[in-house]
C-alpha cells in the first residue's frame, strides 16, 4: 500500500507543477474558442484517420504527409493552439523526466538506450577520412 501512497503523491505533485497547469489552461483557453476548438479538432482528426490508416497496414502518401504539416501549420497560427501545443509539449518532457529518473532507479533502461548512450559517449574524431576518388 505504500507503493500506491507514493504513486498518489507524484500524481500530486504532477498535478501541481507548473507545466500541468500551463497545459490544463491552454486547454480550456482552446475550448473557450470556437473557431480555435474547431480547428483543432479538425486537426486531431485527421491525425487519427492517418493512424488508422497506418494501422491497418496501408502506407502514407508523401501528400497526406504535406496536407497534415500545412494543416498544422495554419492551426499553429493560432495563439490560443500554439499555446496548447508548447504546454503539451513542456508536460511531455516533464513525463518524460519523471520516467527516466523511475526507469534508471529501477534498472529498467533498454539494451538499446544503453547502447545509444554508449554510442553518444564516443569521441568523433575532427578530421575526415580520405577516400580515394572521393571529394572530401
Amino acid at each position: 500500500m505504500e507503493v500506491q501512497k507514493k504513486a498518489q503523491e507524484l500524481a500530486d505533485a504532477i498535478m501541481n507543477s507548473a507545466e500541468y497547469q500551463k497545459m490544463i489552461e491552454a486547454r480550456e483557453k482552446v475550448q473557450n474558442h470556437q473557431a480555435a476548438r474547431v480547428m483543432l479538432r479538425d486537426f486531431q482528426n485527421k491525425q487519427l484517420e492517418l493512424h488508422k490508416q497506418q494501422m491497418e497496414g496501408q502506407p502514407i502518401t508523401q501528400e497526406q504527409e504535406e496536407q497534415l504539416q500545412q494543416l498544422f501549420g495554419v492551426i499553429s497560427i493560432n495563439p490560443y493552439i500554439r499555446e496548447l501545443f508548447e504546454a503539451e509539449f513542456a508536460f511531455s518532457g516533464l513525463m518524460l523526466e519523471v520516467n527516466d529518473v523511475l526507469a534508471n532507479v529501477l534498472d529498467l533502461k533498454d539494451e538499446d538506450e544503453e547502447l545509444e548512450g554508449e554510442i553518444s559517449k564516443l569521441e568523433i574524431p575532427e578530421k575526415k577520412i580520405l577516400i580515394p576518388g572521393q571529394d572530401n
